[in-house]
């Protein structure tokens, strides 16, 4: 069953140049980007893989702390 809510956690990297890791508490799923916003389209774009096959009616609504 798909989860109304999917809690992530958002970490700045500042060790090879700035980047941004974003990691599922719920679901093992971690991604990253260079840009906040590059972050957040491959997070979207990765939690749309994760429940693929699934046939679910929606998606859950994401929260990043």
């Amino acid at each position: 069953m798909l989860p109304e809510v999917l809690h992530f956690r958002i970490e700045r990297h500042t060790d090879d140049g700035v980047y941004y890791v974003i990691s599922g508490v719920e679901i093992a799923l971690v991604t990253d980007g260079e840009t906040i916003e590059e972050a957040l389209h491959n997070l979207r774009e990765a939690v749309e893989l994760h429940f693929d096959g699934d046939h679910l009616r929606g998606s859950p609504r994401l929260h990043l702390a």
